[in-house]
């Protein structure tokens, strides 16, 4: 019994497979009868096997005249089975289904679902969104939830591959009777007999002919139809019809036919899918080419970029062709050069395909999320998903671990122990801003919390609040998650005992700077809440974090510099110096060649003048003519150093690259838009936009990606909703076009100003602004989340009045009827001739000091000593008119003030510290 048992289930096997493999789509499996006809057993014995089977869970029946016998084959199957399950493809795998798939693949399990017999759907889309794909998902997902046999049939048919024979294709839908036309000599079943049961789908719709379309009525309507040629005889087809077309439905389809398809589902072009996504497809199709090929291929960086980029007319069937291309040509490099692997490079590519690479610049923003530099792309036949080796964007690795790694590397290299010193103090600068250049606007606070302490996640919001204050600046969000991270790192090693390291760090950070004495203000925070000591290293590291006075690396701290070598004993020397004065820069150096100088030693004099006065960033060499263009690429293969040569240098492309070089390190960039600058103010007209001076202590800033002029609408468009003329608001508009000096003027207005809101299409992730897309004013109209900002800035009269009337309820001995007036007239003295940067929280602790300074004096009592009254009145002159803007107080009443009180009154004012 046991061998018999095998033979029949190794025959039902056998059989399944191979029906599978011809695409048959009607039932998989065989009746008792054919196996024992085809193993010459006697049917009895067949039937009795074939249930004890059916009981051991090995096969399964399926009902019907006569029983099949069939067999699951995704359990105990094959290699070639496993491929099988692993590229079928259902709605939980589809790239996108969970973004730009969400809402069809939502209609098409309702479709699918809908009772009794789900619904007729209609797929649109242009050519190559995956519209067939798309319809195999359908019907996987109707087998998956049972709607229909899990042997039902899926039929597809192409109605432009008899579009011009109208009667062929009914022919073919829906069967003919013999001498119906010319050739049909027997009665043959059409698609829609083939597919009862399952699934028919119609691709290209728009090519099925009206009368075509018409006699699809009675099926969708009753699911009746009649042959080609037969008046009399009637079938039933109990299938559901999914269509699809590139077409406008209006224009190609009867009006009659498509009200019978309720269900319409627009796949979106490629283009219309984030890039997410589309890397995503990128990876899974060189992953298919790698099993397709049995080897593994690596990708590099810029093939993912122009992949990303390129112009893909043809969706996702043009990439995935353009993707084979690629594959094909470098495998055929990897054969015929013998190469030791397989590498996919942009060259491998159609130009079509290269000219991505174009675009990069205007999408390295984005571009760089997904992608970047540090990444490897390999994709191995053996996996079934990529290998990606890449930093994780979110959570950047410690800073103290890139410094090690870093210093582990010097010493592998034999380099001293000085010379590891000297080399990690520059470097140190550069691993910072990569550091903290890694943190973007998507990592929440509540995601920071699991892995950071929520007491320094609080304190480091205080200490950047103070430090904007201090400091007048405001900070990029991507400080504030730095900082914690760091910070969390470096206590964890504080409490294990781990040295942090110190490498010339004072050559980076002064301790005499302001961000150093803010540091320490941080430190003693840190030191009170957690009972440790922190080391001076680590106050250094902390004030480099507040050296970061740039939002997206404006002020470079490792500045590209421009040397200028002309031939001449002074002329690069005033060009550079020319240059210099106008832009207010000290980053454009001058090399002189006296004409009467050998190429050989002018060649070392400027290796050596590069070398010396080089920042890390790059240099761009400016040169006139002759040997100087030669030496740039000379220089830079010996010393390692990046170099941009241009010729023709004048005194205007100078100050163009100087003055894009204090914005951008950059140097390939510098050079190509300085040239394209040049060029263009050598030609033009250049007129100045009007320029929105800020006359109001706060300032909702609007800003555009087109430039100022769309911002500037913008602004109109507020100022039309809201009333801003009794508020002490000013709106300025900024161009985005150039988000560095964006973000610079951003910097400046936030010095002696309040930034309330930023309204636009550029979020410039700046740390405690607010940001409002202007697609939210145009969804909502009474624009209520800038409102509610608006409202809570008070006037100054507003302002004054609710402190005044809360003063009056605590102290009684003043009468606030005369000591308003008296207090406001001394406010404005202060404002106008000491100091402008007056916010409220010195004015609120100003008057209630100068209240109880007035009570204490009326009263006789004493006054008490400022311990530092000799370097306050240091400050001679405000000193002096301090005294005479409080003259009317005293002789109203009849008071007088102490120096001593001059002193206490001065510190509040001038916010005097650390004296």
């Amino acid at each position: 019994m046991r061998k018999s048992e095998d033979i029949i289930f190794k025959y039902l096997y056998d059989k399944c497979k191979e029906q599978k493999r011809k695409g048959l789509t009607e039932v998989l499996g065989c009746s008792t009868k054919e196996i024992a006809d085809s193993l010459s057993l006697q049917r009895t014995n067949v039937s009795s096997i074939l249930n004890m089977l059916c009981k051991q869970g090995k096969i399964f029946k399926i009902k019907g005249k006569p029983i099949i016998y069939s067999i699951n084959l995704y359990e105990g199957e094959h290699e070639d089975d496993k491929k099988f399950k692993r590229n079928s493809a259902n709605f939980n795998t589809l790239i996108g289904g969970n973004r730009s798939l969400k809402k069809c693949i939502e209609q098409a399990k309702a479709a699918i679902l809908y009772p009794p017999n789900g619904l007729h759907t209609l797929l649109l889309g242009p050519t190559g969104v995956g519209k067939t794909m798309f319809a195999e998902v359908m019907y996987k997902f109707a087998i998956e939830k049972a709607v229909i046999p899990i042997n039902s049939p899926f039929v597809a048919f192409n109605c432009a591959d008899y579009a011009n024979n109208p009667q062929l294709i009914l022919a073919h839908l829906l069967g003919s009777k013999k001498g119906a036309f010319t050739g049909a000599n027997k009665d043959k079943d059409g698609l829609v007999d083939k597919a009862n049961g399952g699934i028919l789908f119609l691709d290209e719709i728009h090519r099925l002919p009206p009368e075509g379309q018409e006699m699809l009525f009675m099926l969708i309507d009753k699911g009746i139809y009649t042959p080609l040629g037969d008046i009399e005889k009637k079938k039933i087809s109990k299938v559901r019809i999914i269509c699809a077309t590139t077409e406008n439905v209006d224009s190609v389809l009867l009006s009659t036919f498509t009200r019978r398809i309720p269900i319409t589902i627009n796949i979106p072009m490629l283009k219309d899918r984030s890039l997410e996504e589309r890397f995503e497809l990128i990876c899974e199709f060189f992953r298919t080419e790698s099993e397709r090929i049995g080897r593994e291929i690596f990708v590099s960086t810029n093939t993912i970029r122009a992949l990303l980029l390129y112009n893909c007319t043809g969706n996702i069937g043009q990439l995935k062709g353009d993707i084979q291309l690629g594959c094909a040509n470098a495998f055929l490099k990897y054969v015929s050069k013998g190469k030791k692997k397989i590498e996919v490079h942009s060259t491998d590519f159609l130009n079509n395909v290269r000219q991505g690479l174009l675009l990069y610049k205007q999408n390295s923003e984005v571009l760089d999320k997904i992608i970047n530099e540090d990444i490897e792309l390999n994709f191995n036949s053996k996996i079934t998903k990529h290998k990606i080796k890449i930093n994780d964007k979110s959570l950047p690795n410690n800073f103290y671990e890139s410094i090690e790694k870093r210093i582990q590397e010097l010493k592998e290299r034999g380099i001293e122990e000085n010379d590891i010193n000297f080399l990690m103090a520059f470097d140190i600068k550069k691993y910072f801003k990569k550091y903290v250049g890694e943190f973007e606007q998507e990592v929440k606070k509540e995601e920071l919390s699991k892995i950071v302490d929520k007491r320094i996640i609080n304190i480091v919001e205080k200490f950047l609040d103070i430090a904007s204050k201090k400091m007048k600046k405001v900070f990029p969000v991507k400080i504030f998650y730095g900082l914690c991270l760091h910070i969390s790192s470096s206590i964890e090693r504080i409490i294990h005992n781990k040295n942090l390291i110190n490498h010339n760090l004072n050559e980076i950070v002064e301790k005499d700077r302001e961000e150093y004495k803010l540091a320490l203000i941080l430190v003693d925070k840190l030191e009170d809440e957690f009972n440790i000591k922190i080391p001076s290293e680590e106050i250094e590291f902390i004030a480099m974090f507040l050296c970061v006075d740039d939002l997206e690396g404006d002020r470079i701290a490792y500045k590209p510099i421009i040397v200028v070598a002309m031939h001449g004993k002074s002329t690069a020397s005033s060009m550079a110096e020319v240059a210099n004065k106008l832009v207010g820069g000290d980053n454009v150096y001058a090399y002189d060649m006296t004409l009467d100088k050998n190429p050989q030693t002018a060649y070392i004099e400027l290796k050596d003048f590069i070398i010396t006065n080089h920042q890390g960033s790059g240099v761009m060499l400016l040169v006139d003519m002759g040997s100087l263009g030669m030496f740039g690429e000379l220089i830079s293969e010996e010393t390692g150093i990046e170099i941009r040569v241009i010729d023709m240098v004048s005194t205007l492309l100078v100050i163009e690259c100087a003055r894009k070089a204090l914005t951008n390190n950059n140097i390939n960039i510098i050079c190509e838009e300085a040239k394209q600058s040049v060029s263009f103010l050598n030609n033009y007209n250049i007129s100045l936009s009007e320029t929105y001076i800020p006359r109001k202590d706060n300032i909702i800033i609007t800003n555009c990606i087109t430039g100022e002029g769309s911002a500037i609408k913008v602004k109109n468009m507020i100022e039309e909703k809201i009333n801003l003329a009794s508020k002490d608001i000013q709106i300025v508009p900024l161009s985005a076009s150039d988000r560095k000096e964006m973000y610079n003027t951003i910097n400046i207005l936030s010095k002696n100003k309040k930034i309330i809101a930023v309204v636009g299409t550029v979020n410039p992730n700046v740390y405690g602004i607010p940001f409002i897309p202007v697609s939210e004013l145009f969804l909502d109209s009474n624009y209520t989340r800038l409102k509610d900002i608006v409202n809570r800035v008070k006037t100054l009269e507003n302002f004054y009045n609710e402190i005044f009337q809360s003063l009056g309820n605590e102290i009684k001995e003043l009468s606030m009827s005369d000591f308003k007036p008296l207090c406001i007239n001394f406010l404005d003295n202060v404002r106008e001739n000491i100091t402008d940067n007056i916010d409220i929280y010195m004015v609120s602790g100003l008057i209630l000091h100068l209240a109880c300074a007035i009570i204490r004096l009326i009263n006789k009592e004493d006054t008490p000593k400022c311990i530092r009254k000799q370097k306050v009145m240091s400050y001679s002159k405000e000193y002096n008119f301090l005294k005479e803007s409080l003259r009317p107080i005293e002789r109203f009443y009849n008071i007088k003030f102490s120096d001593d009180e001059f002193c206490h009154i001065l510190i509040i004012i001038l916010n005097i510290v650390n004296i």
